[in-house]
């Protein structure tokens, strides 16, 4: 009779043994689900910062387009001013007056091709807008995504903790009933 209390007993701790080996198992693959997440992580943190990077050029290169915007200008005023002098100077030489006049022609076209640069450029730095735009709401998509892969894997942390602790519980309750 103790024989078969003995072999329902080694049977019992047996089947123990075999869920902890399990819940091993389940820990283990939590880890390696958790160095995957870690790698994602790692992976969305290098994109941010290729996306700063990019973001960063975008000002320099804005930067650099405000600074010849601005070198543009005071050359427009320099041209203005000129064509001021110029206008003055009229009245005594008429034949000066036709050569500043084609001269004036030249340099209109010049401002309206840098007008028009200026007004492609606007179209460029709006397209690079959008783009940014579409980056950083692609950026807070993966932050969801993660947060709640996170979120996920804290439930099935908490459960196998709650479930480990049950089961010693129970091992704890057998261990007394068969050693009292």
């Amino acid at each position: 009779m103790s024989a078969q209390v003995l072999e329902k007993i080694l049977a019992i701790v047996t089947d123990i043994q075999k869920e902890l080996q399990d819940v091993r198992e389940e820990q283990q693959a939590i880890r390696k689900e958790q160095m995957v997440i870690r790698k994602e992580q790692m992976a969305i943190r290098e994109e941010q910062q290729a996306i700063r990077e990019e973001q960063k050029t975008f000002r320099e290169e804005i930067n650099s387009l405000r600074e010849e915007m601005n070198a543009f200008r005071k050359e427009q005023q320099f041209i203005r001013e000129e064509q001021q002098a110029l206008k003055n100077g009229q009245k005594e030489l008429y034949d000066l007056m036709n050569a500043l006049l084609h001269r004036q022609e030249e340099t209109d076209a010049k401002l309206e091709a840098l007008t028009m640069d200026v007004h492609h450029m606007r179209g460029e730095m709006t397209a690079m807008k959008q783009e940014i735009h579409a980056l950083n709401e692609k950026i807070d998509s993966h932050y969801e995504q993660f947060n709640e892969r996170l979120n996920n894997l804290q439930l099935d942390i908490d459960f196998t903790v709650h479930k480990t602790t049950m089961t010693e519980r129970e091992l704890f309750k057998m261990r007394n009933r068969l050693f009292s």
